[in-house]
């Protein structure tokens, strides 16, 4: 086959429209043209042409897993899931991510230990860190280590995170019935991922110190 053809596109800029034979054939991003260095006129087989869409889709999976990490750090599962739910094919995403984790632009541990550091300043509790980060892929002793490494880093135990966690609601719980503020706090406590003997930990503190106001 002959390529016939190579038009740039009218919308998008960055993208060629190629011919064969002086039909359209496919289009190609400027990038993995320039790389080919094709010519009108070049003669070109199936096998050749089935290797330059194989670059063109890798070009078009790691522009959109950059796209993803912008945003924020992703774990190794995030970006596969991700890549897989556009439509790229399981091997083209396997090849992206090998690529980002050589350049050091995909690194399961640096992720965990960021992940852990942003939801302890948010106050949140080991269970939902650890829920969260296996969800994401991350294996058990990665985000073991995480976590002792980020409570070191703020030199805090959970304890005395899940009271910093419910002191700005503290006069609020005072104003209610020892029944009422038990449950609340519990129920909030709980629902960011503290366990049941931090919980309750935190519990006594706050009635040690309870004062209802109309008592």
């Amino acid at each position: 086959m002959k390529i016939t053809k190579i038009e740039k596109r009218k919308r998008r800029q960055n993208l060629y429209s190629l011919f064969l034979d002086g039909k359209y054939a496919f289009h190609l991003h400027e990038d993995v043209l320039s790389d080919l260095r094709w010519k009108i006129g070049q003669e070109v087989d199936q096998q050749e042409i089935r290797r330059v869409i194989h670059l063109e889709q890798l070009k078009k999976a790691r522009d959109y897993a950059f796209l993803l990490l912008s945003y924020r750090g992703r774990s190794c599962q995030e970006i596969t899931e991700r890549l897989l739910r556009k439509g790229y094919e399981r091997e083209i995403v396997q090849e992206v991510v090998e690529e980002l984790k050589s350049l050091h632009y995909l690194d399961d541990r640096t992720f965990a230990i960021e992940w852990v550091g942003n939801r302890l300043r948010e106050k949140r509790g080991k269970i939902l860190i650890r829920r969260e980060l296996l969800q994401k892929g991350i294996e058990e002793e990665v985000i073991d280590d995480s976590i002792d490494e980020s409570f070191k880093k703020i030199a805090s135990t959970e304890d005395e995170l899940a009271w910093q966690a419910i002191t700005k609601r503290i006069p609020r719980y005072q104003k209610l019935e020892k029944s009422k503020a038990y449950r609340r706090i519990k129920d909030f406590l709980i629902h960011r991922g503290f366990s049941i003997e931090t919980t309750e930990t935190t519990l006594d503190k706050f009635f040690q110190n309870y004062r209802k106001d109309s008592e």
